[in-house]
C-alpha cells in the first residue's frame, strides 16, 4: 500500500509519533460528535503515552500489511482533519466473500470538518488503491443505520448496501442497535463514483 496518496483537499499518509498532539487535539475537540458513534471514542481522551503506543502498533501494523491506518490532514499537513482505514473484517464474517478476500474501511472526521465530503474523498481515494495497489478481493462498510453521515458515504461512492443485521451490535452506551453492510468488488470500482475520485501517489 502507498505510503502518501494526495487528493485535492487532502493528504492521506500513515500516523507518525510526532502527530500525537494534533491526533489528541482533534480527537478531545470531537468527543461529543465521536462518542455518539464510535465505541473508542468513550475511552477518550487517552494520556499522550498511550496514544504514542496507539501510534506505534499502527505502524507496525502498517509495515506488515495487517492493516493500513491513514491520518487524514488539509495539503499543507498543517491541520489533522480525522482517519481512514482498511483492516480485517471487525467480526470475521464477511457478507458476500471468504473473509480473506475480504477487509473493512472505517472512518472518523473532526466535528469541525464534518458536512464537506472530505471522509467521501478519502475513502473512495482508499476503496480505488485497495483494488488497484493492493489487490484486495472485497471491501466493506458497516454502519448504525441512525448515523446517516456515515451511511451516506458507501451509497455515494457506489458501495451496494446488501444487508442489515438486527440488533447485532451495541451503541456506545450499551443499547442494542442495527448494522448495515454495504459492499463493493474491484469489478465493480471502474463503474462506481469512487473511480473518479482523483490522487496521487507520492513518495513518503
Amino acid at each position: 500500500m502507498p505510503r502518501r496518496v494526495e487528493t485535492e483537499r487532502l493528504v492521506l499518509r500513515p500516523w507518525r509519533e510526532n502527530d500525537v498532539d494534533r491526533l489528541l487535539d482533534a480527537i478531545t475537540s470531537s468527543l461529543e460528535h465521536l462518542r455518539a458513534w464510535l465505541p473508542w471514542a468513550l475511552h477518550e481522551p487517552e494520556s499522550r503515552e498511550a496514544k504514542l503506543d496507539r501510534i506505534r502498533v499502527a505502524e507496525a501494523a502498517f509495515e506488515s500489511g495487517e492493516r493500513w491506518f491513514f491520518g487524514l490532514f488539509d495539503p499543507g499537513e498543517r491541520r489533522l482533519l480525522g482517519g481512514v482505514g482498511i483492516e480485517p473484517l471487525s467480526d470475521g464474517v464477511s457478507a458476500v466473500a471468504e473473509p480473506d478476500w475480504a477487509r473493512e474501511i472505517g472512518y472518523w472526521i473532526r466535528a469541525d470538518s464534518v458536512g464537506r465530503g472530505l471522509c467521501s474523498e478519502a475513502v473512495g481515494a482508499l476503496t480505488a488503491l485497495g483494488f488497484r495497489d493492493a489487490g484486495l478481493g472485497h471491501l466493506e462498510i458497516q454502519c448504525d443505520p441512525g448515523n446517516r453521515a456515515s451511511s451516506r458515504i458507501p451509497e455515494r461512492l457506489g458501495y451496494r448496501h446488501v444487508e442489515t443485521h438486527r440488533g447485532n451490535k451495541r451503541t456506545p452506551t450499551g443499547e442494542l442497535r442495527d448494522t448495515m453492510v454495504w459492499v463493493m468488488g474491484p469489478l465493480e470500482l471502474d463503474a462506481s463514483p469512487a473511480s473518479a475520485i482523483a490522487y496521487r501517489v507520492r513518495d513518503a
